[in-house]
């Protein structure tokens, strides 16, 4: 096709740079309902839901003080935003379906009297608890994998977990979702109490006791717990060619002293930073919370 000498209208210059620049992904950390550190910290990456796309490691509300603009932005980014559910998220789903009554601190009121306090029920239970790029090999979730699980594994468990959600009997799944136990896995393990554990470990885990059970007391940087006693998940993980994106443990400041686990969660909602990486180049980028 002979090359056109036609001019290049500004507008059209625009859309030919915006075309040529390469997609990104970023995977972002805890958000918490803070919004303006997330405008800002999209800002700094020029981030455009045009052709880029984020990524979240879930909690997106909770704590923090502008939930439901929070989502309005997210939502607003249309098919650029994929997320998976914190603890947070589905314990604001419980809220909302009148199962656990609000904490003030969660500061979901906006949510639960507001009028779209219907459309957020559909839109959270909608979403996955564990996303993945199979040619990338790179696994989203929010707290963390179950060190005796494969991705494959981990990923039929999440749907299990996701199809029940998503169907009519998501309120019973909801009432009977809070709890410790079982701590342990077992193969053996149905019905809600298997469902329970999937979401205990996508969503609650840190450390692992010796006998490879959940413990949910320790929320500390692992420097200061009894190593004997209690091990972070990610270092009982076992090296594969998968990269693990997770959040919920705002202690380790994103440190794991592993290259193959990335923890985004760096305390955003607490006065700290929130941090995004790229999930090409694995640069990255931080803002303060104020």
């Amino acid at each position: 096709m002979a090359a056109s000498n036609s001019p290049v209208s500004p507008s059209n210059a625009k859309h030919s740079a915006l075309s040529e620049k390469p997609m990104a992904r970023y995977i972002i950390g805890d958000l918490h309902a803070c919004l303006t550190p997330l405008k800002r910290l999209l800002a700094a990456v020029d981030f455009n839901p045009r052709h880029d796309q984020l990524w979240s490691v879930g909690d997106l509300i909770g704590r923090g003080p502008e939930p439901q603009a929070t989502l309005e932005y997210l939502v607003g980014l249309g098919p650029a935003f994929q997320c998976v559910l914190g603890n947070h998220d589905l314990h604001a789903l419980a809220v909302l379906c009148d199962i656990r009554p609000p904490n003030p601190k969660d500061n979901t009121g906006a949510l639960l009297y507001g009028p779209d306090r219907d459309f957020w029920i559909q839109w959270l239970r909608q979403q996955p608890l564990l996303l993945t790029d199979p040619q990338r090999l790179q696994v989203v979730v929010h707290a963390g994998l179950l060190p005796s699980w494969t991705v494959d594994q981990a990923t039929s468990y999440a749907t299990d977990v996701e199809n029940t959600l998503r169907s009519h009997r998501f309120v019973q799944f909801l009432e009977q979702m809070y709890g410790n136990e079982p701590a342990q896995w077992s193969n053996d393990l149905h019905g809600i109490e298997r469902q329970r554990f999937i979401v205990n470990a996508l969503t609650r885990m840190r450390y692992l006791r010796p006998d490879g059970s959940l413990d949910f007391g320790q929320k500390e940087h692992p420097s200061q717990v009894d190593r004997a006693e209690f091990t972070p998940w990610f270092e009982q993980w076992p090296q594969s060619p998968w990269t693990i994106f997770f959040g919920h443990w705002a202690a380790l400041r994103g440190d794991t002293q592993r290259t193959d686990i990335r923890a985004l969660d760096t305390g955003c909602v607490w006065g700290e930073q929130l941090t995004l990486i790229n999930a090409e180049t694995m640069a990255i980028t931080q803002v303060s919370a104020y």
